[in-house]
Protein backbone atom coordinates (compact mmCIF):
# COMPACT_ATOMS: atom_id res chain seq x y z
CA UNK A 1 0.00 0.00 0.00
CA UNK A 2 1.49 3.35 -1.04
CA UNK A 3 1.98 5.89 1.74
CA UNK A 4 -0.59 8.65 2.09
CA UNK A 5 0.63 12.20 1.53
CA UNK A 6 -1.22 15.17 2.87
CA UNK A 7 -1.21 18.35 0.77
CA UNK A 8 1.06 21.17 1.81
CA UNK A 9 -0.73 24.34 2.82
CA UNK A 10 0.51 27.13 0.57
CA UNK A 11 0.05 30.69 1.61
CA UNK A 12 0.54 33.85 -0.45
CA UNK A 13 3.92 35.47 0.10
CA UNK A 14 3.89 38.89 1.79
CA UNK A 15 4.73 40.69 -1.44
CA UNK A 16 2.76 39.57 -4.51
CA UNK A 17 4.38 39.90 -7.92
CA UNK A 18 2.99 39.99 -11.46
CA UNK A 19 4.83 38.04 -14.15
CA UNK A 20 6.17 39.95 -17.14
CA UNK A 21 4.78 38.94 -20.58
CA UNK A 22 6.81 36.04 -22.01
CA UNK A 23 8.97 35.93 -18.89
CA UNK A 24 11.12 32.88 -18.33
CA UNK A 25 10.34 30.60 -15.41
CA UNK A 26 13.68 31.18 -13.68
CA UNK A 27 13.43 34.94 -14.08
CA UNK A 28 10.03 35.10 -12.40
CA UNK A 29 11.04 32.75 -9.59
CA UNK A 30 14.16 34.83 -8.96
CA UNK A 31 12.23 38.11 -8.88
CA UNK A 32 9.55 36.63 -6.61
CA UNK A 33 12.18 35.33 -4.21
CA UNK A 34 14.08 38.62 -4.20
CA UNK A 35 10.89 40.62 -3.57
CA UNK A 36 10.20 38.47 -0.50
CA UNK A 37 13.81 38.26 0.72
CA UNK A 38 13.99 34.48 0.52
CA UNK A 39 16.10 31.97 -1.41
CA UNK A 40 14.73 30.67 -4.70
CA UNK A 41 14.82 27.04 -3.60
CA UNK A 42 12.25 27.81 -0.89
CA UNK A 43 9.78 28.67 -3.65
CA UNK A 44 10.70 25.73 -5.83
CA UNK A 45 10.73 23.22 -2.95
CA UNK A 46 8.66 24.57 -0.05
CA UNK A 47 8.72 21.18 1.68
CA UNK A 48 11.27 18.37 1.58
CA UNK A 49 9.06 15.69 3.05
CA UNK A 50 5.49 16.48 2.03
CA UNK A 51 4.00 16.36 -1.46
CA UNK A 52 1.36 18.79 -2.61
CA UNK A 53 -1.73 17.98 -4.60
CA UNK A 54 -1.31 21.33 -6.39
CA UNK A 55 0.57 21.42 -9.66
CA UNK A 56 3.42 23.89 -10.11
CA UNK A 57 1.22 26.51 -11.77
CA UNK A 58 -1.29 26.46 -8.91
CA UNK A 59 1.52 26.58 -6.36
CA UNK A 60 3.03 29.63 -8.03
CA UNK A 61 -0.40 31.21 -8.36
CA UNK A 62 -0.92 30.97 -4.60
CA UNK A 63 2.61 32.10 -3.70
CA UNK A 64 2.66 35.08 -6.08
CA UNK A 65 -0.96 36.10 -5.45
CA UNK A 66 -1.75 36.00 -9.18
CA UNK A 67 -4.56 34.14 -10.99
CA UNK A 68 -3.59 30.84 -12.58
CA UNK A 69 -4.59 32.14 -16.01
CA UNK A 70 -2.16 35.07 -15.65
CA UNK A 71 0.71 32.69 -14.92
CA UNK A 72 -0.17 30.49 -17.89
CA UNK A 73 -0.44 33.41 -20.31
CA UNK A 74 2.69 35.22 -19.17
CA UNK A 75 5.10 32.27 -18.81
CA UNK A 76 5.02 30.19 -22.00
CA UNK A 77 5.18 26.39 -21.91
CA UNK A 78 5.49 26.31 -18.11
CA UNK A 79 4.93 22.58 -17.78
CA UNK A 80 5.94 21.11 -21.12
CA UNK A 81 9.62 21.99 -21.23
CA UNK A 82 10.90 23.38 -17.95
CA UNK A 83 13.93 25.56 -18.49
CA UNK A 84 13.87 25.21 -22.26
CA UNK A 85 11.42 26.89 -24.60
CA UNK A 86 10.48 24.58 -27.46
CA UNK A 87 12.46 25.19 -30.61
CA UNK A 88 10.20 25.77 -33.59
CA UNK A 89 9.82 28.16 -36.52
CA UNK A 90 10.08 31.11 -34.13
CA UNK A 91 12.82 29.59 -31.98
CA UNK A 92 13.29 31.69 -28.86
CA UNK A 93 16.00 32.07 -26.25
CA UNK A 94 16.09 33.84 -22.86
CA UNK A 95 17.12 37.47 -23.33
CA UNK A 96 16.88 40.67 -21.35
CA UNK A 97 13.57 42.49 -21.73
CA UNK A 98 13.66 46.15 -22.71
CA UNK A 99 14.68 47.97 -19.55
CA UNK A 100 12.21 50.79 -20.24
CA UNK A 101 9.33 48.33 -20.70
CA UNK A 102 10.32 46.71 -17.40
CA UNK A 103 10.50 50.05 -15.58
CA UNK A 104 7.09 51.06 -16.90
CA UNK A 105 5.42 47.80 -15.90
CA UNK A 106 7.12 47.23 -12.55
CA UNK A 107 7.77 50.80 -11.43
CA UNK A 108 11.37 49.84 -10.69
CA UNK A 109 14.03 51.10 -13.14
CA UNK A 110 16.57 48.65 -11.67
CA UNK A 111 14.44 45.52 -12.13
CA UNK A 112 15.99 42.91 -14.44
CA UNK A 113 13.68 40.57 -16.36
CA UNK A 114 14.51 37.81 -18.80
CA UNK A 115 11.94 36.92 -21.45
CA UNK A 116 11.68 34.53 -24.37
CA UNK A 117 12.59 36.36 -27.59
CA UNK A 118 13.67 35.38 -31.08
CA UNK A 119 17.37 35.76 -31.76
CA UNK A 120 16.52 36.36 -35.41
CA UNK A 121 13.63 38.79 -35.38
CA UNK A 122 13.59 40.80 -32.11
CA UNK A 123 16.36 43.37 -32.33
CA UNK A 124 14.72 46.70 -31.40
CA UNK A 125 12.08 47.71 -28.85
CA UNK A 126 10.06 49.90 -31.19
CA UNK A 127 8.01 51.86 -28.58
CA UNK A 128 11.14 52.83 -26.59
CA UNK A 129 13.62 52.92 -29.50
CA UNK A 130 16.18 50.76 -27.73
CA UNK A 131 18.55 48.23 -29.25
CA UNK A 132 17.78 45.04 -27.30
CA UNK A 133 19.09 42.49 -29.80
CA UNK A 134 22.35 40.98 -30.82
CA UNK A 135 25.35 41.28 -28.49
CA UNK A 136 23.37 42.93 -25.65
CA UNK A 137 24.68 41.20 -22.53
CA UNK A 138 22.92 43.21 -19.79
CA UNK A 139 19.99 45.65 -19.67
CA UNK A 140 22.49 48.45 -19.08
CA UNK A 141 24.00 47.71 -22.52
CA UNK A 142 20.71 48.42 -24.31
CA UNK A 143 21.32 51.71 -26.08
CA UNK A 144 19.09 54.48 -27.39
CA UNK A 145 18.25 54.71 -31.09
CA UNK A 146 16.43 58.05 -31.01
CA UNK A 147 19.06 59.52 -33.32
CA UNK A 148 18.89 56.55 -35.70
CA UNK A 149 15.27 56.31 -36.90
CA UNK A 150 16.36 54.15 -39.84
CA UNK A 151 17.33 51.35 -37.44
CA UNK A 152 13.89 51.47 -35.77
CA UNK A 153 12.23 51.55 -39.20
CA UNK A 154 14.29 48.51 -40.19
CA UNK A 155 12.76 46.56 -37.29
CA UNK A 156 9.25 47.54 -38.43
CA UNK A 157 10.09 46.39 -41.95
CA UNK A 158 11.58 43.19 -40.55
CA UNK A 159 8.30 42.38 -38.78
CA UNK A 160 6.32 43.09 -41.95
CA UNK A 161 8.53 40.66 -43.84
CA UNK A 162 8.01 38.06 -41.13
CA UNK A 163 4.23 38.41 -41.33
CA UNK A 164 4.27 38.25 -45.13
CA UNK A 165 6.71 35.39 -45.78
CA UNK A 166 6.65 33.52 -42.47
CA UNK A 167 9.55 32.18 -40.37
CA UNK A 168 10.30 29.35 -42.82
CA UNK A 169 11.73 31.95 -45.23
CA UNK A 170 12.73 34.73 -42.82
CA UNK A 171 14.76 32.56 -40.43
CA UNK A 172 17.32 31.49 -43.06
CA UNK A 173 17.10 34.96 -44.63
CA UNK A 174 18.24 36.63 -41.42
CA UNK A 175 20.99 34.10 -40.74
CA UNK A 176 22.39 34.27 -44.26
CA UNK A 177 22.02 38.03 -44.81
CA UNK A 178 23.49 38.88 -41.42
CA UNK A 179 26.47 36.62 -42.09
CA UNK A 180 26.88 38.11 -45.56
CA UNK A 181 27.13 41.68 -44.31
CA UNK A 182 29.65 40.95 -41.61
CA UNK A 183 31.74 39.07 -44.19
CA UNK A 184 31.35 41.89 -46.73
CA UNK A 185 32.61 44.45 -44.25
CA UNK A 186 35.70 42.34 -43.64
CA UNK A 187 36.29 42.24 -47.41
CA UNK A 188 36.16 46.02 -47.78
CA UNK A 189 32.51 46.57 -48.75
CA UNK A 190 32.37 49.95 -47.02
CA UNK A 191 29.22 51.98 -46.45
CA UNK A 192 28.99 55.69 -45.71
CA UNK A 193 25.68 55.22 -43.88
CA UNK A 194 27.12 52.59 -41.53
CA UNK A 195 30.13 54.79 -40.71
CA UNK A 196 27.83 57.72 -39.91
CA UNK A 197 25.61 55.55 -37.72
CA UNK A 198 28.58 54.40 -35.67
CA UNK A 199 29.64 58.01 -35.24
CA UNK A 200 26.13 58.97 -34.05
CA UNK A 201 26.03 56.06 -31.63
CA UNK A 202 29.31 57.09 -30.01
CA UNK A 203 29.74 60.81 -30.67
CA UNK A 204 32.03 61.45 -27.71
CA UNK A 205 33.59 58.04 -27.14
CA UNK A 206 37.32 57.63 -27.55
CA UNK A 207 37.10 53.83 -27.41
CA UNK A 208 37.21 52.02 -30.75
CA UNK A 209 34.09 49.99 -31.52
CA UNK A 210 35.14 46.34 -31.42
CA UNK A 211 33.90 43.71 -33.94
CA UNK A 212 31.71 42.01 -31.33
CA UNK A 213 30.15 45.20 -29.91
CA UNK A 214 26.39 45.58 -30.23
CA UNK A 215 26.82 48.99 -31.91
CA UNK A 216 28.39 47.29 -34.93
CA UNK A 217 25.39 45.01 -35.34
CA UNK A 218 22.93 47.89 -34.97
CA UNK A 219 24.85 50.06 -37.46
CA UNK A 220 24.49 47.51 -40.27
CA UNK A 221 21.01 46.26 -39.33
CA UNK A 222 19.20 48.43 -41.94
CA UNK A 223 21.39 46.91 -44.68
CA UNK A 224 20.68 43.41 -43.38
CA UNK A 225 16.94 44.06 -43.61
CA UNK A 226 17.22 45.57 -47.10
CA UNK A 227 19.06 42.45 -48.21
CA UNK A 228 16.39 40.27 -46.61
CA UNK A 229 13.74 42.14 -48.62
CA UNK A 230 15.58 41.12 -51.79
CA UNK A 231 16.22 37.49 -50.89
CA UNK A 232 12.81 36.88 -49.33
CA UNK A 233 11.02 37.77 -52.58
CA UNK A 234 10.67 34.58 -54.66
CA UNK A 235 11.17 36.39 -57.98
CA UNK A 236 14.51 37.93 -56.97
CA UNK A 237 15.68 34.78 -55.22
CA UNK A 238 14.79 32.87 -58.38
CA UNK A 239 17.02 35.14 -60.46
CA UNK A 240 19.89 34.66 -57.99
CA UNK A 241 19.61 30.87 -58.21
CA UNK A 242 19.05 30.85 -61.96
CA UNK A 243 21.59 29.19 -64.22
CA UNK A 244 20.79 31.93 -66.72
CA UNK A 245 23.65 34.40 -66.50
CA UNK A 246 21.45 37.26 -67.62
CA UNK A 247 19.02 36.61 -64.76
CA UNK A 248 21.84 36.56 -62.22
CA UNK A 249 23.25 39.83 -63.59
CA UNK A 250 19.82 41.40 -63.07
CA UNK A 251 19.89 40.29 -59.43
CA UNK A 252 23.43 41.59 -58.95
CA UNK A 253 22.49 44.94 -60.51
CA UNK A 254 19.47 45.25 -58.22
CA UNK A 255 21.58 44.38 -55.15
CA UNK A 256 24.12 47.11 -55.89
CA UNK A 257 21.35 49.59 -56.76
CA UNK A 258 19.63 49.09 -53.41
CA UNK A 259 22.89 48.84 -51.46
CA UNK A 260 25.42 51.10 -53.23
CA UNK A 261 29.02 50.61 -52.26
CA UNK A 262 31.24 53.46 -51.09
CA UNK A 263 34.27 52.24 -53.03
CA UNK A 264 34.89 49.31 -55.39
CA UNK A 265 35.72 45.93 -53.94
CA UNK A 266 39.29 44.70 -54.12
CA UNK A 267 40.00 42.64 -57.22
CA UNK A 268 40.36 39.41 -55.23
CA UNK A 269 37.06 39.99 -53.42
CA UNK A 270 34.90 40.40 -56.54
CA UNK A 271 34.66 36.69 -57.50
CA UNK A 272 34.02 35.80 -53.84
CA UNK A 273 31.20 38.37 -53.65
CA UNK A 274 29.44 37.10 -56.78
CA UNK A 275 29.78 33.51 -55.58
CA UNK A 276 28.33 34.44 -52.19
CA UNK A 277 25.27 36.05 -53.77
CA UNK A 278 24.46 32.73 -55.46
CA UNK A 279 25.32 30.53 -52.46
CA UNK A 280 23.11 32.54 -50.11
CA UNK A 281 20.14 32.38 -52.47
CA UNK A 282 20.51 28.59 -52.78
CA UNK A 283 20.88 28.20 -48.99
CA UNK A 284 17.73 30.23 -48.28
CA UNK A 285 15.77 28.37 -50.94
CA UNK A 286 16.85 24.96 -49.61
CA UNK A 287 16.07 25.89 -45.99
CA UNK A 288 12.66 27.29 -46.93
CA UNK A 289 11.76 24.16 -48.91
CA UNK A 290 12.88 21.91 -46.07
CA UNK A 291 10.86 23.85 -43.46
CA UNK A 292 7.73 24.14 -45.60
CA UNK A 293 4.84 21.85 -44.57
CA UNK A 294 4.35 18.85 -46.91
CA UNK A 295 1.78 19.36 -49.63
CA UNK A 296 -1.54 17.60 -48.93
CA UNK A 297 -2.34 14.64 -51.11
CA UNK A 298 -5.42 15.00 -53.36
Amino acid sequence: MSPRFEPVLFRPLPRPLKPFPQETKQSFLGRLAAANAMPVHRIQQPSRWLLSCLDSIDQLSVLSGQPRISIQHAIPQWEKQPGNFPQGPLAATPRWACRRCVARRTGNPDERVKVWMSNYHDQVCIPHRLWIGRAVETPANQFDLAGLPEVVSAQRRHYRLLRHYGPEVLNPCYVQCSGLWHALLRHGYLLDDRTHRLARLRPRSSRTVRPWDSERYAAVYPEIVKTMVLYAAPQWRGLATSSNEEGFRAFHTEFTRRLPIEMPLRTTAKPWFLHQLRVIAHSIQAAAEQAAPPASQP
